[in-house]
Parts: C-alpha cells; sequence; structure tokens
C-alpha cells in the first residue's frame, strides 16, 4: 500500500520570507501563463503561504484583507509536476483556516478566479458574483464563501 504523500504548509506575513512563495508564482503565473503584472503593494501586507514537498517549494497561495473588511485570497499555484494531486483543495482550505483563525470567527473570502478554474472553486463552495472581466488578457470572475 503506497504511502500518502505529506506536505508542509508554511505561513509567512509581508515580503520578508516569503521568497519560497514567490518563485512558485513566478513559475507558474509569469513563465508558465505569461502574466505581466504579478508583484504588487499588497505583497508587503499580505500573509504568504508556501507549500513544500520535503525543501523544495511546489505550491503557492496569500490572503489579506481588503480595505472593505472582507478577506481576499488570490495567487494560489501549484508547480506543474505536482498538479492533479489534490494540492490545490489543500491550499484553498489552508487559506480558509487561516482566515478564520485571523478574523477570530465567521468571515467571508473573496477571490478573483481564472474563468477556467471557476469550476474547482465551485466545488469548494463558492459562488461566482458580477460579469467576466479581463486580468491582463486572461478572463477572471468574482466568486466568494461564507467561511
Amino acid at each position: 500500500m503506497a504511502k500518502k504523500q505529506e506536505y508542509e504548509f508554511v505561513w509567512t506575513q509581508g515580503k520578508k520570507g516569503s521568497d519560497d512563495a514567490f518563485f512558485v508564482r513566478a513559475n507558474v503565473f509569469v513563465i508558465e501563463q505569461g502574466f505581466k503584472v504579478e508583484f504588487d503593494d499588497l505583497d508587503k501586507v499580505s500573509w504568504h503561504l508556501t507549500v513544500y514537498d520535503r525543501e523544495e517549494p511546489i505550491g503557492a497561495a496569500r490572503i489579506y484583507k481588503g480595505e472593505d473588511g472582507v478577506w481576499q485570497i488570490g495567487r494560489i499555484c501549484v508547480l506543474e509536476n505536482y498538479r492533479g494531486k489534490h494540492l490545490g483543495n489543500q491550499i484553498l482550505s489552508a487559506c480558509e483556516d487561516k482566515i478564520r483563525e485571523l478574523a477570530k470567527g465567521p468571515a467571508v473570502a473573496h477571490l478573483s478566479a481564472q474563468v477556467r478554474a471557476k469550476g474547482f472553486y465551485r466545488k469548494n463552495g463558492y459562488v461566482e458574483s458580477g460579469e467576466e472581466y479581463l486580468d491582463e488578457y486572461c478572463p477572471h470572475i468574482s466568486m466568494s464563501k461564507q467561511l
């Protein structure tokens, strides 16, 4: 019987200590998907999640509380060789858990989903709102979930 792979989930706040998360994001969003504007001022105030397989960074995400008080989840990504192993579900769940912890109770999570990934978010309880829009060249849709 094969042993289930255990991954390490590590949270950092702000840019300091978040280089591994930025490495994964750059590989997925800039190199693989061709986004030009991946890093922004929100990185300074966000909580960053890095997922490790042993010592290697393989997945990432960020969360932050918006000016409107709504928690934002974003930049969820997994390196290509690790896709299909349900890491996206685990990353999303870790983000939701961290929001609950920081909010000290119930909260609303909002995200800007790539349209091609909205089925993934629907399966995890997120609901679409508004019209599709372009972020750079890529169609996105706003989605949210009561945590």
